[in-house]
């Protein structure tokens, strides 16, 4: 894995703040919806299929949006798994943010509880924000697996771009 387009990846996602913040919220619902649902019916994965299509509509999302430059990348000589690691890195960069977004909320929300109201557990209106520990790494591991046919969808279609495409005019 080359290391270095890895996190060249990352800074290049910062450019696209506005859809890159947007999908930083909307995972971090999800990351909560899922939560709650898996802790209150651990059988059903439904909630998971919520996880598969907003992280497959994600990943076209960067693909289409990183057409031009993915054949820019191309013409300069770029190879298909250099193109694959520029568009892995954007969708790990939002779902890792969307995770520690959620686990510093949690956090700070039984921090607050604890000192203000001298409880150890969340009640009220906090309980919908709070997700517990475990709840928390375990719809990590949903979420990242519920994304892979998306970053796959993603990657094909970012191989699939011409190098030509960056010398038409649009």
């Amino acid at each position: 894995m080359n290391f270095r387009i890895f996190f060249k990846s990352v800074k290049f996602a910062y450019r696209a703040k506005v859809r890159v913040l947007a999908f930083i919220l909307i995972y971090a619902i999800l990351y909560i919806v899922v939560a709650r649902g898996l802790t209150i019916n651990p059988g059903d994965l439904s909630y998971v299929g919520l996880a598969f299509i907003v992280a497959t509509i994600y990943a076209i999302l960067v693909s289409q949006f990183r057409r031009r430059d993915i054949s820019i990348f191309k013409c300069i000589g770029w190879d298909n798994s250099n193109v694959m690691l520029l568009v892995m890195g954007e969708v790990i960069l939002v779902s890792f943010t969307a995770f520690l977004v959620v686990f510093q909320v949690s956090v700070e929300i039984l921090g607050l509880t604890a000192y203000f109201l001298g409880v150890t557990s969340v009640t009220g209106i906090w309980s919908i924000l709070y997700v517990d520990l475990i709840s928390m790494f375990i719809t990590l591991f949903w979420i990242i697996l519920a994304q892979l046919p998306g970053l796959g969808l993603s990657m094909w279609r970012a191989t699939q771009i011409p190098p030509m495409r960056a010398l038409r005019e649009e």
